[in-house]
Order: structure tokens, then C-alpha cells, then sequence
């Protein structure tokens, strides 16, 4: 729970094609991210977003200081949501 920065780069998940099981696996990443309440950085270089930034980051505890998002596939749904 006191990890402040941490990369998760070139995820083998492609998001771009959801299915329920994917859902599910996305619910968990959210929740154990929201479990890390010293999170301050966090870098998702080259992961296939697509349109769960909002889902991924929805229990995070306190804000980021800094989101790293290069090369990543962003819908405007997620930027709506930055």
C-alpha cells in the first residue's frame, strides 16, 4: 500500500475487443490499484486503453501527480474523462 510510482508498460491485454471475462479482469486491476493509497505516479506506456482509461483508474484514492500514457490507444471517451 505505500508504493508511490509504478509502470505497467506493454500490457499483453487488448481492451480494444472487451469481453465479459476481460471486464472482470479490468475490475480487478481498478481495485488493486485503488489499494495502493500512496500511489502518486503511474505509467501505462504502450497499453491497449481504449476506452477503459475511466474503468482502470475509477478507484484510485487520491490523485495522481503524474499519468504517463504515451503510445497508448486513446478513444475520446478517455480524454473526455482526463
Amino acid at each position: 500500500p505505500e508504493l508511490r510510482s509504478l509502470k505497467l508498460w506493454y500490457c499483453e491485454v487488448d481492451l480494444r475487443h472487451p469481453t465479459p471475462d476481460m471486464a472482470k479482469r479490468i475490475r480487478c486491476v481498478s481495485r488493486q490499484l485503488g489499494m495502493l493509497s500512496s500511489l502518486r505516479e503511474l505509467n501505462l506506456r504502450s497499453s491497449p486503453l481504449s476506452g477503459n482509461l475511466r474503468h482502470i483508474l475509477c478507484d484510485l484514492q487520491a490523485p495522481l501527480e503524474s499519468l504517463e500514457l504515451g503510445s497508448c490507444s486513446l478513444l475520446p471517451t478517455d480524454l473526455a474523462f482526463l
